[in-house]
């Protein structure tokens, strides 16, 4: 999971970064020669700008930075700023990217010169003050981009950015979908029990956990009290199972926390869970507030299909279209419930349990 984080942030930091650094470049070449900077300076801003190696020097910095940021972004910033505001998050992330920005400043100056030395067999130019502050306010600037886009990706879901940018959802489309309701068991006495204070924590906790479905693919669609909706593509939900291994990975993270909560909360939490697949409308909603939303009978059937896990005493149940679709059903005992007559629907659903084996 990790791993993933990393990579998801370094592409964002790295693309950002390296058309921060470029646009330095040139933007100081042109400042320098609007305003009739010393020729011993434009030829120094030159040697930098428009030497046939700068490219390298501006790839590696970015390819530097996106790495450092990355790696901060994930191991130290997001772990310190747990459960913290989005201002928090930002400032803090600027402040400590901004640290570690001056440290590549002085790795990069350095490397320049011993590549320009090994090049031309004689010492570089040195690099003005002029030169070394442009590039650093350009760095701070993609960093303060770059921190803001995670941030959004993180709001809005992964991947849905771009989409909403060039306008994919403003026309309402349809997609094949695996849908998943996550509901808490029991939810209701639990909030009287504890008072709805304490059960608003406890799911900001329970919540925290479903990081771990982001491993298999899921996408976090909405949380709807104690209930969270996630969704996959079938490309992605069915390869190695994703869309069951998210679950039970959830689960396995709930159980195994179950003494915490216990002794946080007095209670222990348990999931139960109904999925489906089938067409939805996708588009994008609102106008004080906008949002991306999924229309259709596969969410209500879906939502349905959760509900009856209390009747039937079942941590999870799918239905049959989506059981018939599974290509390998090894590691799983399966177990067809019956033909169940939802709530609101005028036939038969057939369902099947799904137990870890």
């Amino acid at each position: 999971m990790l791993y993933r984080d990393i990579k998801k942030c370094f592409k964002i930091y790295f693309i950002i970064g390296f058309v921060f650094l470029v646009l330095s470049v040139f933007s100081r070449v042109v400042v320098a020669e609007s305003y009739n900077v010393s020729h011993q300076e434009i030829n120094t801003i030159r040697s930098f700008g428009e030497y046939k190696f700068s490219f390298l020097i501006v790839f590696t910095g970015a390819f530097l930075l996106a790495a450092l940021s990355s790696m901060l972004d994930v191991l130290l910033v997001k772990k310190m700023m747990k459960n913290r505001s989005l201002g928090t998050i930002l400032l803090t992330g600027i402040l400590v990217q901004s640290a570690m920005i001056v440290l590549v400043i002085h790795f990069m100056t350095g490397f320049y010169q011993k590549l320009m030395y090994a090049i031309s067999g004689s010492p570089a130019n040195q690099l003005k003050f002029t030169d070394v502050l442009f590039v650093l306010i350009h760095l701070i600037l993609a960093i303060v981009l770059s921190k803001f886009v995670i941030e959004m990706e993180r709001k809005i879901g992964s991947g849905n950015l771009w989409k909403v940018l060039i306008g994919k959802f403003f026309k309402p489309h349809v997609e094949e979908r695996i849908f998943m309701f996550i509901d808490m068991k029991d939810s209701t006495t639990f909030a009287e029990k504890i008072g709805h204070l304490e059960f608003s924590k406890l799911l900001q906790n329970c919540f925290m956990e479903f990081a771990v479905v982001h491993q298999f693919h899921a996408e976090i669609y909405q949380y709807v009290g104690d209930e969270v909706v996630i969704s996959w593509s079938p490309e992605k939900g069915f390869k190695n199972n994703n869309f069951l291994k998210a679950f039970f990975a959830f689960s396995k993270i709930m159980q195994a926390k179950s003494d915490y909560y216990e002794k946080q909360f007095g209670i222990r939490p348990y999931f139960k869970a109904g999925a489906n697949i089938g067409p939805v409308v996708i588009t994008e909603v609102g106008d004080i507030k906008r949002e991306i939303v999924y229309h259709g009978d596969t969410l209500n059937t879906a939502s349905r299909i959760q509900d009856m896990c209390n009747r039937l005493g079942a941590q999870l149940l799918i239905s049959e279209k989506l059981h018939d679709q599974m290509t390998n059903q090894d590691n799983y005992e399966i177990n067809n419930v019956g033909s169940i007559c939802l709530k609101g629907k005028e036939h038969e659903v057939d369902l099947y349990e799904i137990k870890l084996s």
